[in-house]
């Protein structure tokens, strides 16, 4: 069934010559809003994101699961402090929109708004060795696929498509901007790994719920994590980098390349060993989420459901 944005019903049923109109409709919204931030000054934009977004939290149907997915990550916490966080949440949505809108105004400013930050153990990205990149929906994840230009690394990303085709052509548009191919996760991993054949780098968000996954620890229980990642470095004898992009006062940014994953037995079987790089990387997540957990986005059941009614 067809997805709409500002409808209760996220999916719904109408007639095939509706849906045409409705996604017409969304995409001009959405296409206005993305002028107005690319319009804006950029403490403006995401100041008017963050409005946004608060209005989005007292009327998305996704509120409920943000809310239930923090009160894993916190159980302990009061009702009142984990509405806090459940709000906050959701202006950091309204951000993000504005950062996309804004990817291409920010890297041409980018001596001033950027620092591609290598901590201790990192190595320096290069179009010499291919490297599989893994982030996160954490903090300002829409810029980190910009270490591409930052160091010249041709470096496909897969991205999830938008159900409504105008959207979705909008959002590749704004995109463009980080320099390298889009790959639509439909399909996408026989393309990364053509991409790896050739002698590319790809990168990935990795933090979502994969049905196809497999059960890795994140926060004490078990979510299924997408191990591809892990095991196409493996496979290619490349490194598992983890970006993840911070917000700064003044409308600025850091980029922070860690050091490579490792597998901490090399002795045991690649299945183990890339379910042992996958667990790493969710650590990694954890500590990030739970000292800023209004930047993590997850408007997505992130646990199996019995893992929701233990909080109960």
């Amino acid at each position: 069934m067809p997805r709409f944005y500002f409808s209760g019903n996220r999916s719904q049923e109408v007639a095939s010559w509706l849906r045409q109109p409705i996604w017409l409709a969304e995409a001009a919204a959405i296409g206005s809003l993305m002028t107005v931030f690319r319009w804006l000054p950029l403490a403006w934009a995401f100041a008017f994101g963050r409005r946004l977004g608060a209005l989005a939290a007292r009327l998305s149907p996704r509120v409920d699961k943000v809310r239930a997915n923090l009160q894993v990550v916190f159980p302990n916490a009061p009702p009142e402090s984990l509405e806090a966080t459940t709000q906050a949440s959701f202006r950091n949505v309204g951000v993000a929109m504005a950062e996309l809108a804004n990817v291409n105004r920010i890297w041409k400013q980018r001596t001033k708004r950027i620092e591609f930050n290598l901590l201790p153990g990192a190595v320096i990205p290069s179009s010499e060795d291919r490297t599989v990149f893994v982030t996160g929906h954490i903090g300002a994840w829409q810029l980190t696929p910009l270490i591409g230009r930052q160091y010249d690394v041709v470096l496909p990303t897969i991205y999830a498509p938008e159900q409504n085709p105008y959207v979705d052509g909008q959002l590749r548009r704004l995109r463009r901007a980080f320099g390298s191919p889009l790959i639509s996760r439909d399909g996408g991993l026989r393309a990364l790994m053509r991409s790896l054949d050739r002698g590319e780098s790809m990168g990935v968000t990795v933090d979502t719920r994969l049905d196809s996954g497999e059960p890795i620890p994140f926060f004490g229980e078990d979510a299924m994590t997408n191990t591809a990642p892990s095991r196409l470095a493996l496979r290619y004898g490349c490194d598992l980098v983890p970006i993840i992009a911070e917000r700064l006062p003044g409308s600025r940014f850091r980029i922070n390349v860690h050091p490579p994953v490792r597998p901490r037995n090399t002795q045991a079987s690649s299945a183990e060993q890339a379910r042992d790089m996958s667990a790493q990387i969710n650590a990694l997540f954890e500590s990030w989420i739970a000292d800023r957990p209004d930047q993590w986005l997850c408007l997505k059941r992130r646990w199996p459901k019995q893992v929701y009614s233990q909080q109960t």
